[in-house]
């Protein structure tokens, strides 16, 4: 992962805990992100809610800059940032 951790919210109070981060790009701009974990997709994964990158709102739109940036998919990139922060709040998400 190139993006830096710069804050994390994490969120226990939905049925699946919600994350917001803000990371810093390698370009030295930021990116929101709120998401959780969902299952109620056939693939069971993390799926972004929100996006801001550089001040400007996304939508729940991340691909661009996963595959771009980080060289991944949406859920392998929240699903990196998603293990830092339940470990740090010591956590299952995934229930």
């Amino acid at each position: 992962m190139l993006s830096k951790i710069k804050g994390v919210k994490y969120l226990p109070e939905y049925t699946y805990p919600r994350y917001k981060v803000k990371l810093e790009s390698p370009e030295g701009k930021y990116l929101i992100i709120l998401f959780d974990y969902t299952q109620t997709s056939p693939m069971k994964s993390y799926k972004p809610l929100k996006v801001y990158y550089d001040g400007e709102f996304k939508e729940a739109k991340l691909s661009w800059y996963t595959q771009e940036v980080e060289k991944m998919t949406v859920s392998e990139f929240l699903s990196i940032i998603a293990d830092k922060i339940d470990k740090k709040y010591n956590v299952n998400s995934q229930g």
